[in-house]
């Protein structure tokens, strides 16, 4: 039987269950696909312990095993080392963050975590460093044999950037950035000084890429990276205070208007992109190695991404899809397997990577209806309709890769305003595009040192040539897309449809946007989806394997589809 190892996280938000078997996984889902709570849970000190159980059996169910069978549970915080920064009062550390009182709910939420898990007396439970899980995530997720290591986000147990290297048996994180120096925390302050949330940094990328030019607005000398250390100007930006504006107030000026709030995101873009590669030649310098594997919530930085992939100082980048601390769980997993085993971590299947949750019909194999969905999908985006788009295991990680989509027609003009309104987002929001492999290259620049972060979804790229023109309506403002690379070893349906587009129209490409409404989360199993389907306006979900009538009161219909015009009329009334 193989040896499996369940990983889990829950410490902050993003709460998720990972499962792998001697080393390869299994499964690996979030919590929020599942209860339907963006997030998983809400954010607050006393929770750590509030486990993502929806997601947790989903996993062993996956894998048709019960507790007893695992060897090891590995969950994504070490308490006993953010005892070492927290503010734990006058029997601690000097004080780097927190409250003592905030402090002691959650040591205390961290001790019940043990307690609530019903493992048997043979399976081993770690506490897993924070920034180890994300760059075992990161190398994990990689086909790279060795790497240099770079992890930034919020705050782990009390690092916010550790660099290093390692190899799929050993990981040395030699370098560390502390409490309060944070490029995550940065961006989630200057969120909420837009009148956004702290979930909301896409949000903050995209006003970056409107802006016209920097109005004065400049963060270059408070942020900034010397000999691997990021020093953070606390007089500007106070993270010991979260709600406190004033330094920001004094340095940026109000976002009284969408001009100088674009002004205000495009500076800590830059300050941001300056730092990554700053970091970058800090890695390069030490350890001269070709690839970096690269995690943490920040590796979610498309244009940041690009700026990197663009430098020259890494052959190749890889980040995870699911680099935000979901993907903790499936870090923390692989720290696990190889301190009980000390074994390698082995290569991954790609599609696994991506699409790791719930499928959508565990139930029913690909039959003779599989292409029909295909085809009345193609129909309907050739009408000019959306197409909510559904099939197989659902993604891990924020971005929807066709498994869990809504698709719309890129040559539509009007395109970006009609899924912006059908969903609830920001008019200022640009949307992504998913190509095929075979004429990505024709269609888009994209930096080599990138082409492994096209896959998920973690890039912005250029058009080519006469595809400027033709995609200028969908290229945001600064000229950049998001794109991602759809390959058909891995998402064979998928990339029919690709297909279909391009044989039909000759554009093998679609806007690809995630399956949900503004403030719910993307769904795994198909009733959720199909809720979700109804709160969208819409009236039909596209299935390769079915096609389901998702207004509320209506039962699905397991028949094929009597004709793909019949079904596209259907899904232009609700389209």
């Amino acid at each position: 039987m193989p040896s499996y190892i369940l990983g889990i996280n829950s410490a902050y938000h993003e709460s998720s269950a990972a499962l792998v078997a001697d080393g390869h996984i299994v499964a690996a889902v979030e919590e929020e696909r599942l209860n339907g709570v963006k997030h998983g849970k809400p954010l607050r000190v006393d929770n750590a312990d509030a486990l993502p159980w929806e997601a947790i059996e989903t996993c062993l169910e996956q894998a048709g095993i019960t507790w007893r069978d695992l060897e090891g549970v590995a969950y994504s915080l070490d308490p006993a080392l953010r005892r070492r920064h927290a503010c734990l009062g006058e029997e601690g550390p000097p004080c780097r963050f927190g409250h003592p009182v905030g402090e002691a709910y959650f040591q205390e939420s961290m001790r019940r975590v043990v307690d609530h898990l019903p493992i048997s007396d043979h399976t081993s439970f770690f506490y897993v460093p924070h920034h180890e899980a994300h760059a075992w995530y990161a190398l994990g997720t990689s086909t790279f044999t060795k790497a240099a290591i770079l992890v930034i986000d919020g705050i782990g147990e009390g690092a916010t950037i550790s660099l290093g290297r390692g190899d799929r048996r050993r990981l040395h994180l030699e370098q560390q950035t502390l409490f309060p120096a944070s490029i995550g925390l940065a961006w989630e302050k200057v969120a909420r000084y837009l009148g956004m949330s702290d979930y909301d940094a896409s949000k903050v990328m995209a006003l970056a890429g409107l802006a016209e030019g920097t109005e004065d607005a400049d963060l270059g000398d408070v942020l900034v990276v010397r000999d691997g250390q990021l020093h953070v100007d606390q007089g500007v930006f106070d993270l010991e205070h979260p709600d406190d504006y004033r330094g920001l107030e004094r340095r940026l000026g109000r976002p009284r208007n969408l001009r100088r709030a674009s002004a205000i995101a495009a500076a800590l873009q830059a300050a941001t992109e300056r730092c990554l590669l700053d970091l970058g030649r800090w890695l390069k310098e030490q350890y001269d190695l070709p690839d970096l594997a690269y995690g943490g919530g920040v590796a979610l930085n498309c244009r940041a991404n690009e700026a990197l992939a663009r430098s020259g100082l890494f052959d190749r980048i890889h980040a995870g899809p699911a680099s935000h601390d979901a993907g903790t769980a499936l870090g923390a997993a692989w720290w696990a397997y190889v301190r009980l085993y000390d074994r390698a971590v082995p290569r991954q299947d790609p599609a696994k990577i991506l699409f790791s949750g719930p499928d959508l019909l565990p139930e029913t194999s690909l039959g003779s209806r599989t292409q029909s969905g295909v085809e009345i999908a193609a129909e309907h985006l050739l009408s000019g309709g959306l197409v909510p788009w559904a099939v197989g295991p659902c993604e891990f990680g924020p971005r929807a890769l066709g498994a869990r989509s809504l698709l719309a027609p890129p040559w539509r003009r009007d395109v970006v305003d009609l899924v912006n309104a059908t969903k609830g987002r920001w008019e200022f929001e640009p949307l992504a595009l998913s190509v095929t492999a075979e004429r990505a290259e024709e269609l888009f620049d994209i930096p080599p040192a990138g082409r492994i972060l096209t896959d998920a979804m973690l890039v912005t790229v250029r058009p080519r040539g006469g595809w400027r023109e033709r995609l200028a309506h969908l290229v945001h403002g600064d000229g950049s897309v998001r794109l991602q690379v759809v390959r058909r070893e891995w998402h064979p349906l998928f990339h029919d449809l690709l297909e279909a587009l391009d044989q039909s129209r000759g554009w093998p490409l679609v806007v690809n946007t995630s399956l949900n409404p503004r403030g719910q989360p993307m769904a795994a199993r198909l009733p959720d989806i199909q809720r979700r389907v109804a709160a969208l306006g819409l009236d039909a979900l596209v299935c390769p394997l079915e096609v389901y009538r998702c207004a509320e009161g209506r039962e699905k219909s397991t028949a094929p589809a009597s004709s793909v015009e019949e079904v596209a009329e259907a899904l232009v009334e609700g389209g």
